[in-house]
């Protein structure tokens, strides 16, 4: 099981800032594989799916489900995971009641799960020689100096 360290989100919404912090970051399940035996093209696409956001005891749980899929069918990574969102009763209720305009939150959020996936499965791709799931640049060596 992987767990991250806690990320602390600073929202300011009509000039009220909501200080909350992620917390409690685990993957359940990783799955990697490669379909084809050679790569000649393909094309990255990512996918996110909340499974599941509740509160309890004063904490929003989030589960979600994170899918890389290289395209045209030459591989696909899931990873489903879950974290938890602290801050005050308030914050939590009108977060859960406003999630879907809330896309302030939605964007740390998905930014949060896409770093820390992806970096877990950088070796996870290597070992299956599948192409990064990100793109890197190139260096030339007149870059270099």
């Amino acid at each position: 099981m992987w767990s991250w360290a806690p990320y602390y989100l600073e929202i300011i919404l009509d000039d009220v800032k909501i200080m909350g912090r992620f917390t409690d970051h685990t993957v359940r399940r990783v799955e990697c594989k490669r379909t084809v035996d050679e790569i000649s093209d393909f094309r990255l696409s990512y996918n996110f799916n909340i499974t599941k956001k509740e509160i309890e005891n004063k904490v929003f749980n989030i589960e979600y489900t994170f899918t890389i899929e290289y395209k045209e069918d030459v591989g696909l990574v899931v990873v489903e995971g879950a974290l938890s969102y602290k801050d005050t009763p308030k914050a939590l209720k009108d977060l859960s009641k406003n999630w879907d305009e809330n896309t302030v939150f939605q964007q740390r959020l998905f930014n949060l799960i896409f770093r820390n996936a992806v970096t877990m499965v950088m070796d996870l791709s290597r070992h299956l020689d599948l192409p990064a799931p990100i793109f890197f640049p190139e260096i030339r060596p007149d870059q270099l100096e």
